[in-house]
Formats: structure tokens, C-alpha cells, sequence
């Protein structure tokens, strides 16, 4: 609120107080010193494709300086303060200009990059330095002439840009960067994939492409939002573009393309999914329970891949009238690293601990990080030791991540104390996958989420805790559960279903069932097999809508 408040007062109200200094008081000294604070507010506010941004305060911050170079009759700072006044007022158009005629790239014989001349980013950069040089001369009393020489080229040089960008769209509907396209025609990839997510939801592509890339066939990766390319450029040697409009997404969508492959219900998959032609498959970022995997939505899809029979009935258990013919059983090909092992016992024990994050509302939360402290202290009373693998969105909830931080400051303790090598932090979120800590455990709570799919691939014991509240109802609603022991959300009976997973376990056979009808029934030695042979056959047998 105070942030709010300080953003709207201090940029027009700053170079108010420096004009009325300038113009009221003899000594021009605190004028220049509200303009320098204006100026250094400006620069630690911007946002880096924030082109025109606060508009008003940079432009009344440039006419206070040009009424202290009138006041000293120094008609260069004048002229070179006129000028500058222009350009901030004429960043509107500009920004159009500079962003509608290249998209970004990459892994193409076509390369765009951030663009290292007339990027958003370095007009503003330079607009704000010829700001600063005009406060020096003027504070320095020296003449302003090489100033107004500057600001006069850069003038012309922005001009000539945007009315050649405008000329472009005279001539055609939709500017287009026709290399790129020829680029892409040229690969003639099989598919696509789409991705639109929000910023830290790289891991829901990241997960499928060593499974596209073993499908022998080229594809191109397009994302509508340039942040993720180069942490998606760095995993994969796949084309990329980046197609922010939807004229930019249509010409991407070559001939050569007959499927396209999303990886989560983004509203923007919309846009793609209007192209009828082409087969749209959901794959989703994982298998689990929750309301996401049996969203409505997915009926606008041609095909969904579900990895069991679970997946099918997840969806008509839940009302969603999406005909059987429109989904595919192709397993969970991520779970194919998850090695088939007995759990360990006696003092080697290793639990995982993969608490959910809080969703995007109450009756979808179902992340147990409040029970976390006591949860772990049961298990390190017994000497287990402790992995910790928190959703990537944890942190982005502050009493998520202050509870995340006690569950971390509790095993670090232990771990000095005790000596045993508790893993958490960087190493379980960004070192390890989450197969990597799955595969490293013994036993695992969890909460409703996909990673209780992966570890029933593994066929040791686990438990789900019931942060709903639907006690015996619990498997009821989300049938994995029946293969899991139940952890209450106030914690009573902990110590009980510490003994169910480290001693007794009860639900071995359960489990094996349950695998099958949540994982696909599909042989071990060629698990992966059931995805690529799906996969293939969207895009080698084209159907397109009505076409199931």
C-alpha cells in the first residue's frame, strides 16, 4: 500500500519541486538535487520492457532542467531538453515500432536475439543517460551544445525507425519477420509444442523433452512469453520461437505441422487451439487427483494423454462429459526412471517429504507444509533422514515459505547434531529432480499431487496427508489414497502411520493394483514405448477436429 502510495506521488511530484525550485529560489543547487533524486527514482523503478514508462515524471524531471539552462541562457541544455521532452512524449508509438517486426529465437538457422540497438530496454537506458548528462552540464555550468547534438541524432535515429515500421504496416495486415518463417518452413518440423505459463513454470515443459526428443522426429518448441527462452534454450537444442501475438504464433504453425502438444490448460492455448487443422493434444505436467487433471477444459482438445485407466474416470467421476474415444492411455514415461526396489530398514531409512503448494485458493490446497515441523520431528524421533522436495511454487506464498524455512532450520539442526545428511534447499529443488529424490527414498509423505503418481511406480510404502479434512472419505474422493496411509491434518495418529510405513506396512498388494490402474498396464522394459507410439500417431495420422 505505502509502495503504491510512494509510486504515485514521487514521479510527477519530484519534478514539480525541482521546477518551482528552479523557478522560485536564487541558489539553483536544490533544484538540480530534486532533479537527480527524480531521475535515480525513475531508474530503480523501471521495469526492463517497460519502454515509456512514468512518462509524465521523466518528462517534467527533463523541463525543470530546461528551465534552469533557459534561466542561464544556455540555449544548447535548452534545445537538447526540448528534444528529450519529445522523444519521452513520442515512446508510445516507438514502443509499438520497436516491438511488432522481429520475434525471438532459437536453436534456428535464423537467429533473433534481444535486439542490441533499438531494444526497448536500451532506449530507455539511453534516453535516461542523455537525462543525466543534461543535469550534469546544467550542475556544472558547462554549455549544453554536445548534449543537444546527441539528443538531436537520437531524435532523427527514432523517428527513422518508427516511420519505417509504419510503412511496414501500411503495405501488409500484420508485420511479419518473413525470415523466421522461412526459417521454420525450411525445418519442417512434424510438431509443435506450445507453452504459455506463468513466469517459474519452466519445469512443466522441461519434463517432456527428452521424451519428444526420442521421438526421431523434428518439432519446434513455440512460447508466448520471450522470459523463458533462454532458460529453455539451455536445455535443449530444439528451434524455438517466440510468438507473443496470435499473427505471430499463425505463421509459425508452418505447413509442415500437424500436431500440436501442451503441457498445461494456459488460457493462451486458446488461441492455438483454433486451428483446426492440426490434432491438439493435452498432456498435462503430471498425474494426480487434483481439480487441474479433470478441468473441464480439456474438452476443447482433440486428444488427451492420461497415463491409466485412473486418468479416464478421473474426469467422468467428476461429471466432465468428455467422450472415452478422445483419450489416450500412453503411462507416465517420467515415472520409467523411478527405480523398482523394497524399501530399506533399520537405521538406513530415507523419507521423502514432497509437500504441494497452497493453489490458487482454499478448496484447492492441499499443501501440508502447517503440519510439516511435527512431521518431520516424528520421523527423526525414529532416526530417518529427512529429503525435502518442495513445489516449485512454494516460496511464492509468504506462509508457505516462512514454514518451509522452520522445516529446514529443524533438519539442519538435527543434521549438526546428529550427523545424519538430511537433504533440502538448492540441492533437493534445483540439483535434483524429483525422480532423483524419489529414487534416493525409502518411504515418502506427500500431499494430493503428482508426485504420489510417480512414487507408485516404485511400489514402496507412502502416505498422503488429508489437509481436507475427509477423513474416511479420503480415498472416496481421490482413489489413489486407498493405496496410501492417511496423514490427518492435525497430526493425531502420526506415530501410527510412521510404524504402517517403516515396520508393518499393510498395503503392499494394494499397491501393486493400484499401479496398474493409475500407471498403465504396460511391461517395464518398454514403458516409455506407450508415449512415443501415441505421440507418433498424432501427428503421422493427421485428424484434426471431428476427426477423433
Amino acid at each position: 500500500m505505502i509502495r503504491k502510495l510512494l509510486d504515485t506521488l514521487i514521479p510527477p511530484g519530484l519534478p514539480v519541486l525541482a521546477l518551482a525550485a528552479f523557478a522560485l529560489l536564487d541558489q539553483q543547487w536544490p533544484g538540480y538535487a530534486l532533479a537527480a533524486i527524480a531521475i535515480a527514482y525513475q531508474l530503480t523503478t523501471y521495469r526492463l520492457d517497460g519502454l515509456g514508462h512514468n512518462p509524465l515524471g521523466r518528462a517534467l524531471t527533463v523541463a525543470a532542467l530546461v528551465t534552469a539552462a533557459a534561466a542561464d541562457a544556455d540555449a544548447g541544455a535548452a534545445i537538447a531538453g526540448v528534444l528529450l521532452v519529445a522523444v519521452i512524449a513520442f515512446e508510445p508509438r516507438l514502443l509499438t515500432a520497436l516491438t511488432s517486426t522481429t520475434v525471438l529465437t532459437a536453436n534456428l538457422t535464423v537467429r533473433r536475439g534481444v535486439k542490441t540497438s533499438l531494444s526497448t530496454r536500451n532506449v530507455y537506458v539511453v534516453s535516461m543517460a542523455l537525462a543525466i548528462a543534461l543535469l550534469v552540464v546544467g550542475a556544472a555550468n558547462v554549455p549544453g551544445w554536445p548534449v543537444a547534438v546527441a539528443v538531436g541524432v537520437g531524435a532523427f535515429a527514432l523517428g527513422a525507425a518508427t516511420v519505417l515500421s509504419w510503412r511496414g504496416r501500411r503495405r501488409h495486415a500484420h508485420t511479419a519477420d518473413t525470415g523466421v518463417q522461412d526459417a521454420v518452413t525450411a525445418h519442417a518440423p512434424r510438431f509443435a509444442i506450445h507453452f504459455a505459463a506463468p513466469p517459474g513454470s519452466q519445469y512443466q515443459l522441461s519434463m517432456w523433452l527428452p521424451y519428444f526428443d526420442d521421438l526421431g522426429d523434428d518439432y519446434v518448441i513455440i512460447l508466448r512469453d520471450k522470459a523463458f527462452l533462454p532458460l529453455i534454450a539451455s536445455l535443449t537444442s530444439t528451434p524455438i520461437v517466440v510468438a507473443p501475438s496470435v499473427a505471430d504464433l499463425e505463421r509459425t504453425l508452418v505447413d509442415s505441422i500437424r500436431a500440436v502438444f501442451y503441457v498445461n490448460n494456459s488460457m493462451q492455448n486458446t488461441q492455438c487451439v483454433r486451428f483446426a487443422h492440426l490434432t491438439h493434444v493435452q498432456l498435462m505436467h503430471g498425474d494426480s487427483d487434483k481439480p487441474a487433471s479433470y478441468n473441464p477444459i480439456s474438452a476443447m482438445y482433440d486428444r488427451i494423454f492420461v497415463a491409466g485407466q485412473a486418468g479416464v474416470d478421473r474426469y467422468h467421476n467428476h461429471g466432465i462429459d468428455i467422450p472415452t474415444s478422445h483419450f489416450r492411455l500412453v503411462g507416465h514415461p517420467q515415472a520409467s526412471a523411478v527405480d523398482v526396489r523394497p524399501a530399506r530398514t533399520g537405521d538406513d531409512v530415507v523419507c521423502l517429504y514432497a509437500p504441494t503448494w497452497t493453489g490458487l485458493s482454499s478448496d484447492v490446497n492441499f499443501c501440508s507444509l502447517p503440519l510439516a515441523e511435527r512431521l518431520c520431528e516424528a520421523m527423526l524421533a525414529r532416526g530417518v533422514t529427512m529429503i525435502v522436495r518442495p513445489h516449485p511454487y512454494t516460496r511464492r506464498n509468504p506462509a508457505a515459505a516462512r514454514q518451509l524455512d522452520a522445516v529446514e532450520r529443524l533438519l539442519a539442526a538435527d543434521a549438526e547434531r546428529t550427523g545424519r545428511r538430511h537433504l533440502f534447499g538448492r540441492r533437493t529443488s534445483v540439483d535434483m529432480s524429483l525422480i532423483d529424490c524419489i529414487n534416493a527414498a525409502d518411504v515418502m509423505v506427500c500431499d494430493v499431487s503428482g508426485a504420489a503418481s510417480d512414487w507408485l511406480y516404485s511400489e514402496r510404502p507412502f502416505a498422503i496427508t488429508d489437509m481436507t479434512n475427509l477423513g474416511d472419505g479420503l480415498a472416496a474422493e481421490l482413489p489413489l489414497a486407498a493405496a496410501a496411509y492417511r496423514v490427518a491434518a492435525d497430526g493425531v495418529g502420526l506415530d501410527k502411520v510412521c510404524e504402517q510405513l517403516l515396520d508393518v506396512d499393510p498395503l503392499a498388494d494394494k499397491r501393486a493394483a493400484m499401479k496398474r490402474y493409475y500407471l498403465g498396464d504396460f511391461p517395464t522394459e518398454s514403458y516409455r514405448d506407450a508415449f512415443a507410439d501415441a505421440a507418433r500417431d498424432c501427428y503421422l495420422t493427421p485428424t484434426g477436429q471431428g476427426a477423433r
